[in-house]
């Protein structure tokens, strides 16, 4: 083997990628005979929904490593229109749910993953949105040929015609007031960002409701539910018979907040059993690890179960030696290797030898396609002279630096709820800090409660864009708080959703919280992103997806590495919701500058610190204060201070810290 010179580009690595990561990605390497009786069962499931006019469910199961997303990804890329559509031509619609989520946001989760995936533009075509709106037009008004020309020359040549028969298939179909007019405004391409929000779930102001003529759907915790899950309901309704929702749930074992956790299990189980039996058009796809399939049996209702499973239940193989060579052959062809590196009669094992190649099947005869390509790809970067598998607790570095820094760009604050729910009970059991899930008690409001020796604390998540809501919120609030069920109650604001400055109620409801000696606590989007981090690498966990040389991280390795590696800021802010020390007196005034400045640095990223005084009506020395006392809020420039921004989020981790 002729070794390369330091100024040679380095090798590419075909084995390098093992794990497909969502099924949008590109699927590599596959081979159409592995597990090909789990994939035409799919495909049988879509036709059975399509001729029957029913919808029906299958789970899908198989050892860690095994290909359950790149399954998914597989039946995505063949079910991905390749052309614009038209008459006669079969569609299908995707959605793939990765369950990350709280078992009360469950229905949030999925509205969520809906709408943000109708709204894709799909292989370069139209959006999955856009071909429910052409097959209902069409369904109407009969089109020859192609849809998207007939639908564009209603657009611009008969606008009246076109609204005319939306207000027909509305009325057919029985869709709410405020469905009618987002599927109007999708067809007449008006305010898209703000009805994709609106669509998703997502809290939008009073201003941007008014444009899009359309109501909030705020509540209480349960109300809200329920109005994700009418809202699913009726887009599967409104895509109607001539396209099939293909609805996949990955990663199922995410739901548990622990071993002892059954509700979140239940709970998925009843959500399935409701879109089955309440739509006609969707086939239902679960995924799992066959280890907890049995668990999941035995912990929903045996109807939820039967519908779950209605079309059955098919477990994803393990290679043998003859499909382990077709993977290899896929992946060498997928992308050409150096010459040079092959040896003169490569035999159909490499780049393993006869002996390597043996040892992967010991002692059952198989073995998982991770575990295959992972040792393959380790063996290819010596061959090759690439650098070697990381050490684990570098691999971990790796993975949580990746995920932060996507965590950081993709922060939202519509996703702060759902990223304190999932991530809280873990971190606090990580930190062993005692504080055990517990029931609400039908406190309406309040999005977690945990149970801390003899005494109970609640968190009302409060991260409304809507003044309304929000202040509608924060009234109940004070009743559930007086009811004396909880020893502490702690409101979570996300600075980045400042309270307006025209909306005193909802801040006078605020400061007469506090007052009853509730806690207002502001967490920053460095924090959230970590904690989203957190939830997905616990997740990817539980789920047999986070492996390392082929082989699942132990949950026990991971929590160790974790406790090691969780920043100061993290810890500091668990440790400040859960603390039953009484708050300060400074506790109200702080909040409310805190409120003051975010709604200023929403409306400009840097601000004069005189200027931000004097709008406050506080001298600088007062300001500087109380800045002081939040260092993780806002940071101050200048000597002396002179200039206010808002403090810049980690963006790696490092040692046993962020930097």
């Amino acid at each position: 083997m002729s070794h390369r010179s330091p100024t040679t580009l380095p090798v590419l690595n075909p084995f390098r990628k093992t794990i497909v990561a969502n099924p949008w990605d590109t699927c590599p390497s596959d081979v159409a005979a592995i597990n090909d009786q789990p994939f035409q069962q799919c495909l049988r499931g879509i036709r059975r929904v399509q001729e029957t006019g029913h919808s029906a469910g299958l789970v899908i199961h198989g050892p860690a490593g095994a290909g359950k997303t790149h399954l998914l990804a597989r039946l995505h890329d063949h079910l991905t229109p390749r052309a614009p559509s038209a008459t006669g031509r079969p569609e299908y619609l995707f959605v793939w749910v990765r369950l990350q989520t709280s078992p009360r946001m469950i229905w949030r989760a999925v509205r969520r993953a809906l709408v943000g995936d109708w709204f894709r533009s799909i292989a370069g075509q139209r959006s999955q949105f856009e071909r429910i709106l052409f097959h209902r037009l069409a369904a109407k008004r009969p089109a020859e040929g192609d849809l998207e020309r007939w639908y564009e020359y209603m657009l611009d040549e008969q606008p009246e015609g076109l609204r005319q028969i939306l207000e027909e298939i509305c009325t057919e179909l029985d869709l709410d007031r405020n469905t009618s007019v987002a599927f109007e405004h999708l067809a007449f391409r008006r305010h898209l960002r703000d009805l994709k929000a609106w669509l998703g779930g997502d809290s939008l102001p009073e201003a941007a409701l008014q444009r899009l003529d359309l109501s909030s759907d705020e509540g209480t915790d349960e109300e809200r539910e329920d109005q994700a899950r009418q809202v699913v309901q009726m887009l599967c309704r409104l895509a109607g018979p001539g396209l099939p929702v293909v609805l996949c749930f990955d990663q199922v074992e995410a739901l548990q907040l622990n071993p002892r956790d059954t509700e979140s299990l239940f709970t998925f189980g009843q959500l399935v059993s409701v879109l089955h039996d309440s739509t006609a058009n969707v086939l239902v796809i679960s995924c799992m690890q066959s280890s907890f399939q049995a668990e999941l049996a035995a912990q929903i209702r045996g109807a939820d179960y039967d519908r779950m499973t209605s079309l059955g239940s098919f477990s994803l193989q393990a290679l043998r030696p003859a499909e382990a060579r077709a993977v290899i052959a896929e992946r060498l062809r997928s992308l050409p290797v150096d010459p040079a590196l092959i040896p003169g009669e490569p035999t159909p094992e490499w780049p393993l030898t006869a002996a390597e190649f043996a040892v992967l099947f010991e002692p059952t005869g198989e073995t998982t396609p991770r575990r295959l390509i992972s040792t393959c790809a380790a063996r290819f970067d010596v061959l090759s002279q690439g650098p070697s598998a990381p050490p684990l607790d570098s691999f971990l570095e790796e993975w949580w630096n990746r995920q932060l820094t996507d965590r950081l760009a993709a922060n939202d604050p519509d996703q702060t709820e759902a990223i304190l729910r999932h991530a809280l009970p873990p971190l606090f059991q990580l930190l062993g800090l005692g504080a055990e899930p517990a029931p609400a008690e039908e406190l309406a409001d309040i999005s977690l409660v945990f149970q801390q020796a003899e005494r109970r604390l609640g968190l009302s998540i409060c991260t409304q864009g809507n003044m309304q809501s929000l202040a509608a919120r924060l009234r109940r609030l004070k009743e559930q708080w007086s009811r004396q069920r909880l020893q502490r109650l702690v409101v979570i604001r996300d600075p980045r959703r400042p309270l307006s400055k025209t909306a005193p109620k909802t801040r006078k409801y605020l400061e007469e919280l506090q007052e009853q000696q509730a806690c207002v606590v502001h967490v920053e989007p460095g924090v959230l992103a970590q904690l989203d981090t957190l939830r997905t690498l616990l997740s990817d966990a539980r789920s047999g997806d986070l492996a390392w040389q082929g082989e699942t991280v132990p949950a026990e390795t991971l929590d160790a590495w974790l406790r090691r590696q969780l920043s100061p800021e993290v810890r500091a802010f668990a440790q400040e919701l859960l603390s039953f020390a009484e708050s300060p007196s400074t506790a109200r005034f702080d909040t409310a500058i805190i409120e003051y400045l975010s709604s200023l640095l929403s409306e400009q990223q840097r601000l004069r610190l005189q200027d931000a005084a004097q709008s406050l009506g506080h001298s600088v020395d007062v300001v500087v204060a109380v800045i002081q006392r939040h260092p993780r809020q806002f940071t101050l420039e200048g000597e002396p201070p002179v200039v206010l921004f808002r403090a810049s989020p980690p963006t790696r981790l490092r040692g046993d810290a962020v930097e």
